[in-house]
């Protein structure tokens, strides 16, 4: 499972964020097991909860591993306790930085799937609210 720390500048949100980046690439293969197709991963966009950030996936789950066991590449943006939804009054517009800006970067930079059903969205508490309002738009 290849690593990625990510730091992208956002028009959305008019400043540089990290995202973390889980791309199951190098899995060694074996003596009598089939070599994965080579096709672009399907993609969980994983959001963070109130008080976290992008490295809380990392250091308090097993997600990488579940990743890995499920060929899945895994995204995880920092959220700043924004709740991932767009604040036109302060011009931070993180859910259309969730919801567009991000999937369309990492699209270009990894080698992720462009189909809408190999997409996900999914997060935990204030990660839960952004998921569930940006999946639904």
């Amino acid at each position: 499972m290849a690593h990625m720390q990510i730091n992208l500048f956002s028009a959305c949100l008019m400043r540089t964020v990290s995202v973390n980046a889980f791309i199951p690439m190098d899995k060694i293969v074996l003596p009598g097991m089939a070599a994965r197709e080579k096709r672009p991963y399907k993609t969980l966009y994983l959001l963070h909860g109130i008080f976290g950030n992008h490295n809380d996936w990392l250091n308090n789950t097993r997600v990488c591993t579940w990743a890995d066991e499920r060929d899945l590449a895994i995204v995880m943006p920092s959220g700043e306790n924004r709740f991932y939804v767009d604040n036109a009054g302060s011009g931070e517009m993180f859910g259309e930085f969730i919801g567009r800006e991000l999937v369309t970067m990492t699209r270009d930079l990894l080698p992720l799937s462009d189909r809408r059903e190999d997409t996900y969205i999914a997060g935990l508490s204030m990660g839960g609210y952004g998921a569930v309002g940006n999946g639904l738009k």
